[in-house]
């Protein structure tokens, strides 16, 4: 090897170590000191949330999902392919080494002196790229941290389904029992339209009395299919969720009610800042960022020179019993400096794109960030404020019951008319499907909850 080629190899690996990304600083974030309208204890939720509901059905409905959920299982697929993306672009560190093993037969005319002649032929060749201005590393940097942030997406995912199943399953109970009510409160309405019709014959009811309580049974009875309908697609859109066919599926699940839930004590989630390692959406968009930095560092190495380095060697033989006998043997050593001279400009507005596409990503980490304080915010008001609603009906429910059971009375012994009857029935039926409906709304902001706390990713952060 000649003198200049080993001063070209020195320095090279001199240069070798150099980096030309830039250094990566978090940008400057918003964050507040605590949550304004938190309430109960500072605490995250539990990586097994969902148990504090404290229903086996739902535990089981979630493993399903997490098995079988097909967004699910496509996630898991993008993570594999980001990693063998990360694989293959790590190749480019490594040398390249190829071989072969060839033989040819020529035959002469006899105008050329005629005769056969055989060759034969072995080679051996590597290759390898000096990664002086770290262009390769960088780039392979970037490749793992997109596989990286394929992990934080199917994070992001296995949180929405879990979230999903919970709240279509609070959704399948809260339409089934509001199918119940609806067919007791037709019943309801039944009992009293043959009471008001036995007044109608005695005398003491009028027409007008008897067309108002068909008129309401009617409107009981015309509630019913769409309740049924909601049930069923509800039913249907929670085997989805489980990756399976809804034929069959609503008759797998025995939960009827929501009396049998538990709403867990309410948590306020810790320090804001934490939010940022909380919640799996948050954890991708600044690795996206991260990748971004390393892609600036591979488009500035491309305006350096790029050195590659060669070997070669092999064996050509007339006779195979031959072809490896040192005499037969022939070698190279190469190097080679290529720099870039004339391109129109593109490398360095490779350059210029790589850093505005940083500072592109930068702004929506930034605005990620907000946006989930802004989502945990809501949710925790909703929590409270639905709560407060919620007690609030169940005290008109009380009521309303009370002035139907005493209008009815009152209407059986003459000393209320048809009308008064009719108002608190309404009422009274009203109160009931309301107080249900708040009810599933809690469950489904508890849910809420958890979902923008980063359900119980990042506990060990």
């Amino acid at each position: 090897m000649n003198r200049p080629l080993l001063s070209l190899l020195a320095g090279a690996v001199l240069l070798a170590g150099c980096n030309l990304t830039p250094h990566y600083e978090q940008p400057d974030l918003a964050r507040p000191a605590a949550f304004e309208h938190a309430q109960g204890a500072a605490d995250w939720p539990a990586a097994d949330w969902w148990r504090g509901f404290s229903s086996p059905e739902l535990e089981a409905l979630i493993v399903r999902a997490q098995a079988n959920n097909l967004d699910l299982a496509t996630a898991m697929s993008r993570v594999r392919q980001a990693d063998l993306q990360a694989r293959i672009a790590g190749t480019a560190l490594l040398p390249s080494l190829s071989g072969g093993l060839g033989g040819s037969r020529a035959q002469a005319s006899d105008n050329n002196g005629g005769g056969n002649s055989t060759r034969y032929s072995a080679s051996l060749s590597a290759s390898y790229e000096v990664d002086v201005w770290g262009r390769n590393r960088s780039s392979v940097q970037a490749s793992e941290l997109d596989a990286l942030a394929s992990a934080f997406d199917r994070d992001t995912v296995a949180l929405t389904v879990t979230g999903a199943v919970a709240s279509s399953y609070f959704k399948v109970l809260e339409l089934r029992e509001r199918l119940r009510i609806a067919e007791e409160n037709l019943a309801n309405a039944t009992r009293i339209l043959a009471v008001v019709e036995a007044r109608v014959r005695l005398g003491a009811g009028t027409e007008l009395d008897l067309v108002q309580q068909r008129t309401l049974v009617e409107q009981r009875r015309a509630a019913i299919p769409s309740l049924r309908q909601q049930r069923q697609t509800a039913e249907n859109a929670l085997a989805l969720l489980l990756g399976e066919a809804p034929q069959g599926f609503a008759a797998q699940l025995l939960g009827d009610s929501l009396a049998a839930l538990t709403l867990p004590d309410p948590i306020a989630g810790g320090l804001p800042s934490e939010l940022l390692l909380r919640r799996p959406d948050l954890r991708r968009a600044e690795t996206g960022l991260l990748a971004a930095n390393a892609d600036i560092g591979a488009a500035r190495a491309a305006l350096f020179p790029s050195l590659s380095l060669s070997a070669s060697g092999g064996y050509d033989a007339g006779l195979f019993a031959s072809l490896f006998n040192s005499g037969n043997l022939a070698h190279s050593v190469s190097a080679s400096l290529l720099q870039p001279i004339f391109d129109g400009g593109a490398l360095r507005n490779q350059v210029r794109l790589s850093e505005e596409r940083y500072r592109e990503l930068a702004d929506g980490y930034r605005l990620s960030v907000l946006i989930a304080f802004q989502e945990v915010e809501d949710a925790l008001i909703a929590l409270r404020e639905g709560q407060a609603q919620r007690d609030s009906q169940a005290r008109v429910l009380v009521n309303a019951e009370r002035a139907f059971r005493l209008a009815e009375a009152q209407y059986r012994a003459g000393a209320a008319d048809v009308l008064t009857v009719l108002n608190a029935q309404e009422s009274f039926f009203s109160a009931r499907d309301a107080l249900l409906q708040n009810t599933s709304g809690q469950l489904q902001n508890q849910v809420q909850l958890y979902k923008v706390l980063g359900g119980g990713f990042g506990e060990e952060a």
